[in-house]
């Protein structure tokens, strides 16, 4: 069994989206992270794909927007949201001056974000799988793994971050607990198209389906094509057909005119929970922290924001806290996250939107109401700061 001659400050387990974030940005502060993960880069893995402007604003504060639209991935323009009958096109705001969105493919940005978090400083070891992590008494002080020679290896650190997605083996091994949870709502698979001509990105939402449509790199279009979980069987066990069945027919005339250049990818495990992300020298960042359904497109998004809420934790408490500075993390993280969280869950219930009509009228009737809609549909906007009481009835009363 070998060790690491000098500890690092962190090690953090996974090196997608939230554990190369945090990499980055802390290597970038001068502290010392080595990150782990299993697979080699560039490499795929199920996604949402979306970054909404609230995901490319991240990207630009750390430098890395500009590389990305480097790859060839088509910028989106526009929105084009359908709820039952009701058709709204627009887009969201810009945040923090940034109005970009991309639908890049995970074995680009994922291998982006680790080329970063390498140039930072950072240590990332691929092939490498964790076992199991190291305790002195009840405190998380390291890990032991098994890296690409088939070698036996321990690291220690103050502190270890498992982001390692939704069934995450750190959350097992320190034991986190469930705050909150609730069972998966919807399930899908998708698959990428080429030929399949698409203006901007475009989601329908109806009873018991979602479809989502967007470009991605390489010229291929992604679609989405989700179900009420409860489809799951009977969607598995004829996959291509209950795909084109769910469509509606416009769309579906186009991808039958179209070439399907993927196999199909989908899950139906798709839990919406908070695990509790703090504990005696352990963190979870990203799903490994908070999964919700991914229907919202919020994934990568939240990721994001998780590495730099902990990143400024672990600046901060490192100096001075450790402990503290990360229950304060999980607190903000909740606050921060909660609206999405409960947006998202009214969203893949996947009601029946037609007795919601009028009231998508109403918005489509009023530019400025299709404005705060696009805003709630990115996440830069609470769903309650829209749809309540007083707001809808008022709208519904302008349309009459």
């Amino acid at each position: 069994m070998s060790s690491h001659d000098h500890d690092p400050d962190v090690i953090v387990v996974g090196a997608r989206c939230a554990g190369a974030s945090l990499a980055m940005l802390l290597a970038r502060r001068g502290r010392q992270a080595i990150v782990l993960d299993r697979a080699r880069f560039p490499s795929d893995t199920i996604s949402t794909h979306f970054l909404w402007p609230r995901s490319t604003a991240a990207l630009a504060r750390w430098g890395l927007l500009k590389a990305l639209a480097a790859t060839g991935c088509p910028p989106i323009e526009t929105v084009a949201f359908h709820a039952g009958p009701v058709a709204l096109r627009g887009r969201p705001e810009a945040v923090d001056g940034t109005a970009a969105m991309y639908c890049p493919r995970r074995t680009v940005l994922d291998k982006l974000l680790v080329d970063a978090a390498r140039e930072a400083g950072a240590e990332v070891r691929e092939a490498t799988l964790v076992r199991e992590v190291v305790r002195e008494g009840d405190r998380v002080v390291g890990v032991k793994a098994v890296d690409e020679s088939g070698e036996t290896i321990e690291l220690r650190a103050p502190l270890v971050v498992g982001a390692d997605g939704l069934n995450s083996s750190i959350a097992g091994m320190v034991g986190a607990a469930m705050s909150r949870s609730h069972p998966s709502l919807t399930c899908g698979f998708y698959a990428y198209w080429s030929g399949l001509p698409v203006d901007g990105v475009e989601f329908y939402l109806r009873q018991g389906r979602d479809i989502l449509v967007f470009p991605t790199h390489d010229g291929l279009t992604c679609l989405w094509v989700g179900r009420a979980n409860g489809d799951w069987s009977a969607y598995r066990a004829d996959i291509e057909a209950t795909y084109l069945a769910s469509l509606d027919p416009a769309l579906r005339a186009r991808v039958q005119c179209a070439r399907r250049e993927s196999t199909f990818k989908g899950t139906h495990r798709l839990p919406n929970f908070y695990r509790d992300c703090a504990g005696p020298g352990w963190a979870l960042v990203g799903d490994a922290a908070y999964h919700r359904d991914p229907l919202t497109g919020m994934g990568i998004g939240d990721a994001f924001l998780g590495a730099e809420l902990l990143a400024d934790a672990v600046q901060r408490g490192l100096n001075d806290d450790l402990d503290g500075a990360l229950a304060a993390y999980q607190e903000t993280l909740r606050d921060r996250t909660a609206a999405v969280f409960e947006y998202t869950l009214m969203s893949a219930a996947l009601k029946d939107p037609e007795p919601q009509a009028a009231l998508y009228r109403a918005i489509a009737a009023q530019p400025d109401t299709i404005q705060r809609l696009m805003n709630v549909l990115g996440g830069s906007a609470s769903f309650r700061s829209l749809f309540n009481v007083r707001t809808m009835g008022a709208l519904l009363r302008q349309s009459c």
